[in-house]
């Protein structure tokens, strides 16, 4: 089962953001998350369709979500350090800072190329 995060989930080792696709949940997994409020549910119709909603909120790069400079610029300090941190940047203090260490990042890895 899937489930979308609400808060910043943990499952399988890896990491997610609020807005992320977490797959693979047992149902009991699946049931304390959404009893938690952590995540959403997701309607389950195909795999295609749970990567076009991945497409829309973000896509992978290397294990990693990408998202667009917007959307990042729109997370909570937190939320935007944990996604540097996922991308293995120490990420600054301030949040303009942060906001320009992922449009580096974003420039260098996803429109030179880097995702494929």
């Amino acid at each position: 089962m899937d489930i979308k995060a609400l808060g910043k989930i943990r499952h399988n080792g890896k990491d997610y953001i609020p807005g992320q696709i977490v797959p693979g949940l047992t149902q009991e997994e699946y049931d304390r998350l959404i009893q938690l409020k952590a995540g959403e549910e997701v309607e389950q119709s195909s795999s295609s369709e749970s990567q076009e909603y991945n497409d829309f909120t973000g896509f992978q790069l290397n294990g990693a979500v990408v998202l667009s400079v917007e959307d990042f610029a729109n997370l909570k300090a937190d939320d935007q350090k944990a996604h540097l941190k996922a991308l293995e940047i120490e990420p600054a203090g301030k949040e303009e800072d942060r906001i320009a260490q992922y449009e580096e990042w974003y420039a260098e890895q996803v429109t030179a190329g880097g995702n494929d």
